[in-house]
């Protein structure tokens, strides 16, 4: 579909959902995958899953230092960065009613301060003609009672990368920064967060599709914007969502 031999990912958020399908579809087209994930038996689950063509580290994305970190082990494992997935995030958010300090900043300290300073670290590595990805999430395009926090956190996601896209040190160094919004998408972490089948119904019933997306096919998304064929897209947004955020 989309050749990227030779060309060198790195993925936040890998070991499960669309990070994972992302790493496996960037592996079937030759790319060579590195994939960072907090917990080392996913890490390990994935990277068996991805065979020779991938390889992982653990490290937190709320932790820049574990960030930073990570980034040492990508310069021994593959010297530069050609496509980076920045795709790690958490959808769990208190109502604001309720919303403590603690549940606010582990929400954010993931999802804006994990977004940035991924960006941050990697920057010195990426190449010339590097594509930068960033998990957006339809929350913050469409309002929906009762995430209003989680919908600020991807908000600031969506922000900083249309804002990143025109920033002059990336345009110096001919970086493409786009932002891929999904919907409802059937992955591990929103089967934890709607264990109710009713719930999950009602939100495939709100669907003009009228049903959940797959990982996969929000992944095919990220191996367009990583591959050559979207060299003149910079600044986008990429919605994967059944058309849920135009009802």
């Amino acid at each position: 579909m989309f050749s990227l031999a030779g060309k060198r990912a790195v993925i936040t958020g890998g070991s499960s959902g669309i990070g994972l399908e992302a790493a496996r579809l960037l592996v079937e087209q030759g790319a060579r995958v590195l994939i960072m994930g907090r917990q080392r038996a996913k890490l390990d689950a994935a990277l068996a899953k991805l065979g020779d063509g991938a390889c992982g580290v653990q490290a937190d994305v709320a932790r820049p230092e574990e960030i930073a970190a990570a980034m040492h082990q990508v310069d021994r494992q593959f010297g530069g960065i050609d496509i980076l997935f920045v795709n790690a995030g958490i959808s769990e958010a208190p109502p604001v009613a309720t919303a403590t300090e603690a549940a606010f900043d582990a929400i954010m300290d993931i999802n804006v301060r994990g977004v940035v300073f991924t960006v941050v670290h990697a920057l010195p590595r990426l190449s010339v003609g590097a594509s930068i990805v960033l998990t957006g999430s339809v929350a913050a395009r469409k309002g929906r009672p009762g995430d209003p926090i989680y919908a600020a956190s991807k908000g600031a996601v969506r922000s900083f990368g249309r804002t990143l896209a025109v920033d002059p040190d990336i345009l110096a160094r001919r970086i493409r920064v786009n932002v891929l919004t999904p919907g409802a998408t059937a992955t591990p972490l929103t089967a934890a967060a709607t264990d109710d089948e009713e719930v999950r119904q009602y939100i495939a019933d709100m669907v003009p599709m009228g049903r959940w997306g797959e990982a996969r096919e929000v992944a095919q998304a990220v191996l367009f914007l990583a591959s050559d064929a979207s060299s003149y897209v910079t600044g986008a947004e990429i919605t994967v969502d059944g058309g849920l955020a135009h009802v």
